[in-house]
């Protein structure tokens, strides 16, 4: 595992090796994120791969978390409903881990802000990616105890298409071949510490629901760690 930056701006040369600190909360204060996503094939440097986040001050949130883009017009070519950051893995930027955050509801405007504070390198024939972020990475310090939950969705995609033609493969939670299992996330709890799995949601992502091995999502967890 590696160490990441942070908070810094996008325009900055970012050190993977370098163990810094979110310049908005000072020191971490050890209230964790952790997320697993594993796929049926291998982790593909073809391929992007998503955590989709919206941290919220209400335990459930009524109204969409973050759900794919499957059909154009692709708006940013990867999630809507309503997201605030994401973390993308993915070999044409460095690291190959960064955390984004969206500027606009629309979610068409976003950019990096950061580093996972721990991230899994993505060795060949790897099947899953890895990485914990900090609470105060996405949320201003001063105001952590203020939210509830976290709402998170899985994406995986061989392509971020533009525009309002052509197509890509993908997945994400749920069953994506039906049109009632397309629109699904998870909402998570924010107060108490936990580990939230496929099983935890009684197996809500199956297995062979893209035909694409290295993007069917098998697993997935995330672990709130409140110490």
């Amino acid at each position: 595992m590696r160490f990441g930056i942070g908070l810094v701006s996008a325009a900055l040369l970012f050190c993977a090796s370098c163990a810094k600190f979110p310049s908005s909360g000072g020191l971490p204060n050890d209230k964790r994120l952790v997320f697993l996503m594993q796929v049926q094939g291998t982790i593909n440097p073809n391929y992007v791969y998503i955590v989709a986040l919206r941290p919220s001050t209400e335990p459930n949130p009524p109204d969409t978390g973050p759900i794919p883009v499957i059909a154009p017009p692709w708006g940013n070519g990867f999630v809507a409903g309503n997201a605030t950051h994401f973390v993308r893995w993915d070999v044409n930027q460095s690291p190959d881990y960064l955390l984004y955050a969206f500027q606009d509801p629309n979610l068409l405007q976003y950019f990096a802000i950061g580093v996972p504070i721990v991230y899994e390198d993505v060795l060949p024939g790897s099947k899953r990616i890895r990485f914990e972020i900090d609470l105060s990475q996405i949320i201003p310090a001063a105001m952590l105890d203020q939210y509830e939950s976290i709402q998170v969705n899985f994406l995986t995609m061989d392509v971020v298409p533009q525009g309002a033609t052509g197509s890509k493969q993908w997945d994400a939670l749920g069953d994506s071949l039906v049109p009632s299992g397309i629109n699904q996330y998870v909402t998570l709890s924010l107060r108490t510490s936990g580990i939230y799995n496929n099983q935890t949601f009684f197996d809500l992502e199956p297995q062979n629901d893209t035909t694409l091995p290295d993007l069917d999502i098998v697993d997935w967890s995330v672990e709130v760690r409140l110490q």
